[in-house]
């Protein structure tokens, strides 16, 4: 008897629990889906506009790649144009050099070497010059009935200089002592210059290289960029369709779990009413009723005891099954 009252206890409790818990359930859960819907209204509004800023990105990522482009097209062909100038301009510095180191001191040389005789020259022709310039006549010729006639006559040769040819030649001759030995002495650095813009020509036409090479990859990123332009679009406008289905969708969602909470809290309105049944003792089975023998007046045969005849027996006029189902509170009489 204990445990069919504990069962019903626990079967009440938890269909007592679960009804209150559903009803509890279908009433908050309109405002905790309502609230759910404004979350996630808010993050689409949020994600929506974290895709426009992305787009923004790709499309200013896309300007500037292109402008990337067209400036790395201008730094290859500067580049290359420049390696190229270099290289151009190894045999003229190649003929400088030769010119520089070679040819000039050896003419400075023999310049040198012609300068003593030239300014012996130069004394005997300013010397020369000298007295043709003094030579001529002024003066006047008297004449006999009075009078005089001015008589003038030079060679038309004025030579006064400040520096005479001799010494100007002397001091030009002085200006080119050592002069061969520091063209001569340019010739290392010239061919270091050679060396260091065939290098520099080098370098620039790898630099060129890798440039065409660079540019060629970032070229490749615009097809990928403008992919990626398209799928953030295409997902943009699957949130804005999200978000315009969004209210009607929770709202049937809302609308479903609400009805499915109260059918749960209906169906435990069965298991409550079983264990308030078993908890209050209407299910305890009745006891077996026993039957009563009943004398009759006829005498025994002989001196055994017969046994008694079975009509004159009667049982109890309600069945076991009628009492199973009877009250425990009522009385059962056993009829005759």
């Amino acid at each position: 008897m204990i445990i069919r009252r504990i069962l019903g206890l626990i079967m009440f409790l938890t269909g007592l629990t679960l009804l209150v818990a559903a009803l509890a359930g279908a009433y908050f859960s309109g405002d905790a889906l309502a609230g759910l819907a404004e979350s996630v209204s808010r993050s689409l509004v949020v994600a929506s506009d974290s895709l426009d800023a992305a787009q923004n990105t790709l499309d200013l990522a896309r300007s500037s790649i292109s402008d990337v482009d067209g400036g790395l097209a201008t730094a290859i062909d500067a580049t290359a144009g420049a390696a190229q100038t270099l290289n151009d301009s190894r045999p003229l510095l190649d003929n400088v050099a030769a010119v520089t180191t070679q040819e000039v001191p050896e003419a400075i040389e023999g310049m040198q070497a012609a300068l003593p005789n030239m300014i012996e020259v130069a004394g005997v022709i300013d010397a020369t010059l000298t007295t043709l310039s003094s030579v001529g006549i002024d003066r006047e010729i008297p004449l006999p009935f009075g009078g005089s006639i001015p008589l003038r006559f030079d060679l038309g040769i004025d030579y006064n200089p400040t520096t005479p040819f001799d010494e100007s030649l002397r001091g030009f001759e002085t200006s080119l002592v050592g002069l061969p030995e520091s063209l001569r002495g340019l010739e290392d650095d010239l061919a270091s210059t050679n060396a260091n813009l065939a290098s520099l020509s080098s370098d620039l036409t790898a630099t060129s290289e890798n440039l065409a090479t660079i540019n060629s990859r970032i070229s490749d990123l615009g097809p990928l960029l403008d992919q990626y332009a398209a799928l953030v679009a295409q997902v943009g406008a699957i949130l804005d369709q999200v978000q315009a289905q969004l209210g009607s969708r929770l709202e049937l969602i809302r609308l479903g779990v609400i009805t499915l909470l109260i059918a749960i809290g209906l169906s435990q309105l069965a298991p409550i009413y079983l264990g308030w049944e078993l908890l209050s003792g209407r299910r305890d089975p009745a006891p077996y009723p026993q039957p009563v023998l009943i004398p009759t007046d006829s005498a025994p045969v002989n001196d055994r005891a017969t046994p008694a005849d079975p009509s004159n027996t009667a049982t109890l006029h309600q069945d076991s099954e009628d009492l199973s189902t009877a009250n425990p509170g009522e009385d059962q009489h056993a009829q005759t």
